[in-house]
């Protein structure tokens, strides 16, 4: 897992020089964003313990979501902007992205690693995906206490994105409630 583990590091590195590349669009940034995503959930299903040893969780909100809401939340203040109501349209549109991978990330999270959370609906209640666990023979099974932790991780950040965007998200702050009241 060493090696599958530097590589995917490496990747990282590239993806997250890609999106403070200048020289690159904005098609070619939110590509870059969205590999980034996807190649971070990868590695916390696959290995757990030792993405979180890495802090992959961490360099996943800021890279992939923190640096792009602080920017464009300075762009939508700026009343001196001309396109300010267009960067307000993208900030909720990139906020509700957020909400929606980090809400993804948690269903998965607790489908492959079996961990029932109260203020969870098992997505196949949903009609969206099964419930069954996928290629479980490559995933490294991790201590509970790291289920736990990654799991408040994402509700913690759903509950960050909450603020920053309230009429979109309302629905969201039951789970700031839960996980600060430790219910979970």
């Amino acid at each position: 897992f060493f090696f599958f583990f530097f590589s995917l590091s490496r990747q990282a590195e590239v993806l997250k020089a890609d999106m403070t590349d200048s020289k690159l669009g904005p098609a070619e940034v939110w590509t870059s964003r969205q590999a980034l995503q996807d190649l971070y959930q990868k590695m916390l299903v696959t290995d757990l313990e030792y993405a979180l040893d890495k802090k992959v969780e961490q360099d996943l909100w800021n890279h992939a979501f923190k640096n792009q809401i602080t920017t464009l939340q300075g762009q939508a203040k700026n009343r001196a902007n001309p396109n300010r109501s267009e960067v307000q349209a993208n900030l909720s549109l990139f906020l509700e992205a957020a909400s929606g991978f980090y809400t993804q990330l948690l269903q998965e999270l607790c489908t492959v690693f079996n961990v029932d959370l109260p203020c969870r609906v098992k997505s196949s209640q949903l009609g969206i995906i099964s419930n069954k666990q996928t290629h479980t023979s490559a995933i490294v099974k991790p201590q509970s206490s790291s289920c736990s932790y990654i799991c408040q991780h994402c509700l913690v950040h759903l509950g960050d994105i909450v603020p920053y965007n309230s009429p979109l998200l309302v629905g969201r702050l039951q789970v700031t409630s839960i996980v600060h009241s430790g219910s979970w």
